[in-house]
């Protein structure tokens, strides 16, 4: 069924902007995944007909759709674009993982994120339609889960305003404490992203922007495709990072940017394919996730060129600060995650006075910026300890040079963060303890020579009793999940102790490092 010119327009946010430019020719090839290519006109249409399918069901503004498919697949973005168009916002419920969605999440912790949210509207598709259907049981009869081959009326979509103030997407955080948390993120701040990423995507005289994506689209690169396809580029979609593909990719798609993790980075640079890769094409390689050696920036700037943006950021904030290209070539910058976004605003502040520190000083980084969450959900608590006079409290140690850069040191709190993943030691050692034979466990952070964080656990049996290392991290993953699994684990017959009485982690780190340099 034809739908009129403009029939989008009572919408008026970026969905509008991404259907204009999908319907300005038609024709044009926008989306590659898997062995499928979908051209703007078909992406279009079925952004449409899910949009008409999902307010058939009482999808629109006030109400939340879930997101379950194969991961970063077009199902993914038609999803939400249809959920938005309607004034719905949504939430993905595969995973939580920033730099990757390779492992699902537990049943039980999807079932949570949809009561909690209360997702009205399930979308699926046919790869996970068994476990969103397991998912609406479990409901009881408060969510419908719309199938893969459920047939809409496009013209039924009616398309309802975008209120800025209004809930967007519902985010979530990598789950360290072994609950995700749910970040409540408005239409004006989604808007604003996809808004300020296309005007540094796509300058007038650079040409089609082309993506390529892989890491998940549930979290920071989303916003990136968004603002791709509202400029009239393409998007080529990859469900994981895999050095060899995305060689291949940028090759065959000329791809123009592409973002990864910084250990993804590392893989790149470490696969042999890359001296003879032609990245002729690529005009941004943005990394983020986790603080970068900065022998490994050397490498990567001597090897790629000037196309490195590093990048800071947090689910709550959005995008903070940003080493562009330029700043890559100074080599007393790589130990920087560089000065903030035009749109932003930092400062580093005392964090127990709550008062500014002067520039050199060490302290908690705060950012306020059009791209913060309205709070966390259904967590007011939480919330008001984040968010504080329009600020956003990062959690970051940090301090600001003379020129402005930001130089991160770590965490207020004891975490480590792992493939991505903020973890706290204590929840994993709590865990541990639940082990009929463990008498002792202590689990912390140890960097290797490229900076990259591993959590690393010691384990001391109680007398007589046997544990293995395969043992321990079978009992983590069961009760927590795979990212909360040490990379190494120890059988102590003690652990040494502090002088409170604690298992003393400076020393078994120590003892862990001088291991590993030795080795």
């Amino acid at each position: 069924m034809a739908l009129p010119d403009n029939w989008w327009a009572p919408h008026d946010g970026y969905v509008a902007r991404i259907l204009s430019a999908l319907t300005t020719d038609p024709g044009r090839p926008v989306l590659h995944w898997r062995d499928e290519t979908l051209t703007a006109g078909q992406f279009a249409a079925s952004v449409a007909g899910t949009a008409g399918v999902l307010r058939s069901l009482g999808a629109g503004p006030d109400t939340v759709v879930g997101i379950l498919t194969a991961s970063n697949s077009p199902g993914m973005l038609r999803a939400r674009y249809a959920a938005h168009l309607l004034g719905a916002a949504v939430c993905h419920v595969r995973s939580t993982n920033p730099g990757s969605s390779a492992d699902p999440l537990p049943v039980e912790t999807q079932l949570r994120i949809l009561l909690d949210t209360r997702v009205r509207v399930l979308v699926t598709d046919a790869e996970n339609s068994e476990r969103a259907h397991l998912l609406a049981g479990r409901c009881r009869g408060r969510l419908t889960v719309v199938s893969p081959g459920t047939a809409g009326r496009p013209d039924a979509a009616r398309p309802a305003a975008w209120h800025a103030p209004a809930l967007a997407v519902i985010g979530f955080t990598s789950g360290s404490t072994g609950r995700p948390k749910g970040t409540r993120l408005s239409a004006a701040a989604w808007d604003n992203l996809v808004e300020v990423t296309g005007q540094a995507f796509g300058a007038p005289d650079t040409g089609e922007a082309r993506l390529l994506v892989t890491t998940p689209l549930s979290h920071t690169v989303a916003t990136m495709a968004d603002a791709v396809l509202a400029g009239g580029g393409s998007v080529v979609l990859h469900e994981q990072f895999e050095p060899d593909a995305v060689l291949r990719a940028v090759a065959g798609h000329r791809i123009t940017h592409t973002f990864m993790a910084t250990a993804h980075l590392y893989q790149l640079l470490d696969h042999s394919g890359l001296p003879h890769a032609d990245l002729s094409s690529l005009r941004q390689l943005i990394y983020t996730g986790s603080a970068a050696a900065p022998a490994r920036i050397a490498e990567a700037v001597r090897l790629l060129g000037p196309v490195l943006v590093q990048g800071y950021g947090t689910t709550e904030s959005g995008r903070i600060t940003f080493l562009h290209p330029g700043d890559h070539q100074d080599q007393a910058l790589h130990t920087t995650v560089g000065r903030p976004f035009g749109e932003n605003e930092i400062a580093v502040h005392d964090p127990d006075t709550e008062e500014e520190v002067a520039p050199g000083v060490v302290g908690e980084v705060w950012v306020r910026s059009p791209n913060l969450m309205d709070g966390y959900w259904a967590d007011p608590a939480s919330s008001l300890r984040a968010l504080h006079r329009g600020w956003y409290r990062t959690g970051d140690l940090g301090r600001l040079d003379e020129r402005g850069y930001l130089h991160l040191l770590g965490r207020i709190a004891d975490v480590v963060k792992t493939d991505g993943v903020l973890v706290h030691p204590d929840v994993v050692e709590r865990r541990i303890l639940t082990m009929p034979g463990a008498a002792q466990a202590a689990v912390f952070g140890v960097r290797d020579s490229d900076l990259v964080e591993h959590l690393h656990a010691a384990v001391a049996p109680r007398p007589g009793a046997r544990l293995s290392i395969e043992d321990v991290k079978a009992h983590i993953a069961a009760g927590l999940s795979a990212g909360h699994v040490p990379t190494e684990v120890s059988i102590l017959d003690e652990l040494p102790l502090n002088a409170g009485g604690k298992p003393d982690k400076h020393r078994l780190r120590l003892a862990t490092t001088s291991a590993t340099v030795e080795a």
